[in-house]
């Protein structure tokens, strides 16, 4: 059986999938023949299913936006040249509806900002 715990925890790290920690679990020793993904996917589920909510937030339509950069850059290519450049990533998103708004800018200054 899989540590829900585990890949509770596991899944809070960057770029740390579900699919990624069915494919541990099936490359770990004596789980080859273990649940396939669909299973596992379900079992982790029911697991959160049973954990308290905390921090729940409610909020009226169009009273909160949470405003940010992504975490991770974006590679842009140059199709005249072939340039490699970095963008970062902008993200808002609406609190009462979750609508998510995301734009690639070059850098994090003020004027990119606004």
């Amino acid at each position: 059986m899989p540590d829900e715990g585990l890949v509770h925890r596991e899944l809070r790290r960057p770029n740390v999938t579900l699919s990624l920690l069915w494919e541990e679990y099936r490359g770990g020793t004596g789980a080859r023949d273990g649940f396939g993904y669909l299973w596992f996917c379900n079992l982790y589920r029911e697991w959160v299913g049973h954990l308290k909510p905390t921090l729940r937030q409610v909020h009226t339509a169009g009273e909160r936006v949470f405003v940010d950069f992504a975490g991770h850059t974006m590679e842009v290519i140059d199709g005249a040249t072939g340039e490699i450049h970095r963008a970062e990533v902008f993200v808002g998103v609406l609190g009462a509806s979750s609508y998510v708004f995301a734009q690639a800018t070059w850098t994090q200054s003020l004027p990119d900002w606004l």
